[in-house]
């Protein structure tokens, strides 16, 4: 039983024909369904969507939805999430009523986000990503922010068997559920909100080519490119104009070999650990504040599907 990827995450926008500029126009993801208010969008996979777009008042994230393979897990993580004291069960495990159909639950983590477990989403035709393109392949990974860091890790752990990866100091938790590096992971914050987006691209050169479109448009690069020490990953951080919240083209990211043993390793924050490379602008207190965000006003709510 194990949690294979993060599925697909649903962003509250005020604008949605300006969010729709940003992920669709510039981001390079695919417009798949549409109406008067929200958005479906999809990348070089064959998942139902990856992210989709909401008109509402605030800016919020509705959900991240994580997959499973089977609908037999989808109903054995709900007993175990349903078990633990810090979860509030927000719908029992059902048909989804969304784009793609499918079987899932949804329930609120330690911090009040809405969280979805599902499996048998229905395939959509796609295309695979070719050599030289930007467009993402997938979510690669979620990174949120906590005020108790030791609470919100230690839920994932019980709650839904999530594995320490690595840390960067005592503030930054790396979790994975496979072998992937990290398909999650938290910081210590002030606010509980979004960190960062993760999209994987296709290799180094698709990498390179997304971030320089970006550029190209006008869009200033948050922090980035380099390569990380903690994932070995490679980054390009932006931000959504509109909300503010940041994204992230990635590629690279390392896998863990369980069979030889894994000891999380801490990262400090000097230069040569939050970049190999030595290629970005360092890392300062201004691109801090732009992760860390205001507290969402969407917590312990459940958007609606």
């Amino acid at each position: 039983m194990t949690i294979t990827h993060v599925r697909s995450v649903g962003i509250a926008v005020p604008e949605l024909n300006a969010a729709r500029e940003f992920y669709s126009r510039h981001w390079a993801l695919e417009e798949l369904d549409s109406d008067d208010d929200r958005l479906y969008l999809g990348a070089g996979s064959p998942e139902n969507y990856v992210l989709r777009l909401r008109r509402a008042e605030h800016s919020s994230i509705d959900f991240v939805s994580l997959a499973v393979e089977t609908a037999g897990e989808v109903d054995a993580y709900a007993q175990r999430v349903s078990a633990h004291p810090l979860a509030t069960m927000v719908q029992e495990p059902a048909p989804r009523q969304d784009r793609g159909g499918g079987y899932g639950f949804q329930f609120f983590d330690c911090d009040g986000r809405l969280v979805e477990i599902s499996a048998d989403l229905e395939l959509r035709p796609f295309y695979e990503v070719e050599p030289g393109e930007r467009r993402p392949k997938k979510i690669s990974h979620v990174v949120f922010n906590t005020p108790d860091l030791t609470k919100t890790h230690t839920f994932y752990q019980e709650a839904l068997g999530f594995k320490i990866s690595d840390w960067v100091e005592n503030f930054f938790c790396f979790m994975r559920s496979s072998s992937i590096h990290h398909i999650v992971a938290f910081a210590r914050s002030e606010n509980t909100s979004l960190n960062h987006i993760s999209f994987e691209v296709r290799g180094l050169d698709e990498f390179m080519r997304a971030t320089g479109s970006m550029m190209r448009l006008g869009h200033k690069v948050l922090w980035g490119p380099g390569r990380h020490g903690a994932g070995d990953n490679t980054f390009s951080y932006f931000q959504d104009p509109q909300t503010g919240y940041v994204m992230e083209y990635t590629t690279a990211l390392a896998e863990i070999d369980e069979s030889h043993g894994w000891t999380p390793r801490v990262y400090s924050t000097s230069d040569e650990d939050t970049d190999q490379w030595g290629t970005s602008n360092a890392f300062d207190e201004v691109i801090l504040k732009e992760m860390h965000g205001p507290t969402d006003p969407g917590l312990w709510t459940r958007a609606p599907f």
